[in-house]
Order: C-alpha cells, then structure tokens, then sequence
C-alpha cells in the first residue's frame, strides 16, 4: 500500500490520536491466564513466517504461515502452509496452500477453510484438499464489472482530495500546537517523555507532508488498483453449522465487507458493509449462529445476526469519562468494570466459547474477557509483544482453561493456562 492509501485510511476510518497515548491498564485486574510456553512457527522456505491462527474441533492448533498480508493487492505466486500442533504444542503435520493464504478457520464439522487471493479452499483434518481452490464468485463479479469499478475510482478519488485535504489539516494542526507548546519549554526543563513526544510530533509532520505530496500523483488509475487489490485479500474467514463468512475489502470507501454464503461457496449475500477497520485488520468470528466483529476503530467489539442487523456494541475508549457520577446521582461506574480498550486502534481480535463468554485482544498484548451479555469480567492475559498494530489472534479451547495467542512479531504463538 502506498503511503497515502495508509494515510487516507488511519485519518478517515480511526482518527487521528495524539502519540504517545497509553495502553489499557493492565493493572486495574490480575490476568486470569499465566504463560506455560510458546511455540515457534516457520516456513519450510526460512522465510515465511506465523500470520493467524485457530483451533480445530479436536482441540488441536491450526498455525497459518505465509508472507504478511498486504494492503493492497496479494503478491504475486506468493503461497502459505498450514502447520498443526497438539494441544500442548507437538507438531503434527503440515500442508501448503497453493495461493497466498491469509486468513484460517475451522467448520463444526472439522473442515478446515483457508481463504486469500479472492480464493477458499478447503482441507480435511489431515490436510488433504477437498476439490479445488475456488474463486469467490461475489469478488469475480465485482472485478468483471470493470465500467462501474472506474466509476466507484472516480467517486473515491475525488472523496479522497475533499476529506482528505481537511483531515490532514487538521492533524498537522493539532500536532503543530504540540511542537509550539513543548518548544515554548527551554531544552533543560523539558522531561524525557516530552522531549521524546517533541521528536514524534515532528516525525508525524514529516509523514503527513509526505503523504500531501504522494496525494497529488493520485489517479484514477492508481486507485482502481487499490481497489481491485483490497476486494482479493481475504481477512477473516468464520464457519457455522449453516454459513460461511468471508471478510474483504468493500468496493464503498475504504471499510470491509462481509459476504455469507453456503459451505461450497455459493450464494453470496453482501450482509455487512462499509466496516471501519484501521491499520489492514478486520476480524469476523462467530458467537453461536452470530457475527462477532472487533470494531477496533470504535474501540468495541459488536454483535450482528446472520443478516447483518447490529444486536449490540461492548466496550468503550480508555479516555471516556467513565469515573465522573451519572447525571441522577448513581455510583461512578469505573472504567475497568466497563471494558475499555485504548490505543488508536483496538481490539483487534475477537473469541467466543460458542454462545459463552467473549474474548478480545490488543495489539499491546492484552486479552480481556466479557460475558455473553457483553459485562466486562477482567484481563484474561498480558503477552508481551513488540511492534505496532497488527494480528493478534487468539484461540480458547472449549473449556476455556487454555489460551493460544498468536505473537505475529515473534513468528510465534504463546500458550497461557487458567491459574
């Protein structure tokens, strides 16, 4: 992705945070999981490395491996590997993916889906391919339709240079004040958080001039690519008894799009659409027959039925006035009883015990956990991990003693047991 199509992204769909801004407190409760191990998932080329993972029906450990997932298009004759682990981490076996696979996911049945490149294919338990590869029909209909793709290109185009002119004045302003304000400070009275905030508040300028300047070579063409290129790229994949979800870019702005369709693939239904998701991620899992999707631009993660009408939303911003008493005199409701999630972006990644509690993970490595009604129950695990925003997948065995959590950074992923 170009960095303008990131730029254009992150300020439309999540905002603009201010640098810096904390982590959820991870001390506000003592994490109900502790690590007991970790696993290290590698290509058999050395290169590719562990993107996603999840579970089976038989409790065992479904490790996706592949090149990264891009913001645009999938690369080209790029392919993946499933590996499977035991429930303790012993290797099973392992199978390949004839396409760049991105994104993984398990049947009630035991049929495993791996789905990227506008393609699913699906595998037995012992990874034995059952038919062919198949090219979604709803993403082959949309690239056919190349008159009203150009259409939708010129409508994007000239959306982008109307909001995207204001959005970055108004960020540049706003980090600009923040530079006036900490320069105002002589060199020796600055502490070191603020002088290295000085450092990234400029570092954000330098990117957002960049990203006005790479805006002016924008075409019709250059975002029919990214167009064409988000609409193949697979990010989530999710089964019930009946249906099977996939997850792609939507044609309409610069959101996802959840299709249902049947198991073998036909029928698709366009249920939800314009989804914001920030930094390339959007996960869709199921909660009983419904959709479960981490709104990390909202900073909450919501409930939807198989036809896309909203049951509910859960959580809230860090920084929502949660302490201050409620107009008619009630107790404050503190911030850790309602669930809140901060960063730019957050959850990322969502989990369900099928119709029982909720798990939700952080790109900062927290996993919290919520009842079926959405009630905030405490911080499930507390991994460390390095880098920004990114998968972070998660799997809980069905009793939900175990957690798997997928360390993208690491190539890796870290079992955490109940205490």
């Amino acid at each position: 992705m170009t960095l303008v199509r990131l730029g254009v992204a992150f300020l439309l769909t999540a905002g603009f945070a201010a640098a810096g801004q904390p982590a959820p407190d991870a001390k506000s409760s003592d994490p109900s999981h502790k690590p007991t191990g970790a696993v290290t998932v590698k290509g058999t080329d050395g290169k590719s490395t562990l993107q996603t993972l999840c579970l089976d029906s038989s409790g065992r450990v479904l490790a996706l491996v592949a090149p990264a997932k891009p913001f645009g298009a999938p690369l080209k004759g790029a392919t993946g590997e499933i590996h499977v682990f035991d429930a303790d981490g012993k290797p099973v076996l392992n199978f390949k993916v004839p396409f760049h696979a991105q994104s993984i996911n398990c049947g009630p049945d035991g049929t495993i889906y791996v789905g990227g490149d506008g393609k699913i294919a699906r595998f037995d338990k012992d990874g034995k391919l059952i038919g062919e590869p198949a090219e979604l029909a709803h993403i082959a209909a949309i690239l056919k339709d190349t008159a009203e793709l150009r259409k939708l290109a010129e409508q994007q185009l000239k959306r982008e240079q109307q909001q995207f002119t204001e959005a970055i004045a108004n960020a540049k302003k706003q980090f600009s004040e923040q530079v006036k304000k900490l320069e105002e400070k002589k060199p020796e009275d600055r502490t070191k958080t603020e002088q290295r905030q000085l450092e990234q508040y400029k570092s954000l300028i330098k990117s957002y001039d960049a990203m006005e300047n790479e805006q002016k070579g924008r075409t019709v063409e250059s975002v029919l690519n990214d167009l064409t290129g988000r609409v193949r790229v697979i990010s989530s994949v999710a089964v019930s008894e009946q249906d099977l979800f996939v997850v792609c870019g939507d044609v309409q702005g610069f959101g996802y799009a959840v299709w249902r369709m049947t198991h073998d693939l036909k029928d698709p239904k366009r249920v939800l659409g314009e989804i914001r998701g920030c930094c390339g991620q959007m996960d869709v899992q199921l909660h009983g027959t419904n959709l479960l999707v981490a709104e990390n631009c909202n900073h909450q993660f919501a409930l939807y039925d198989r036809d896309g009408k909203k049951l509910g939303g859960y959580g809230t911003r860090q920084d929502d006035n949660l302490s201050r008493p409620a107009p008619d005199g009630k107790p404050a409701e503190k911030a850790e009883e309602k669930g809140c999630f901060g960063g730019c972006c957050n959850p990322m990644n969502v989990r369900a015990l099928g119709t029982g509690d909720i798990f939700t993970a952080e790109s900062e490595g927290f996993v919290r956990r919520f009842s079926s009604a959405g009630k905030y129950l405490g911080l499930a695990a507390n991994v460390k991990l390095t880098g920004g925003c990114k998968n972070v997948a998660i799997a809980v065995s069905a009793d939900g003693n175990r957690l798997y959590f997928c360390d993208q950074p690491g190539s890796k992923y870290h079992i955490l047991e109940k205490k």
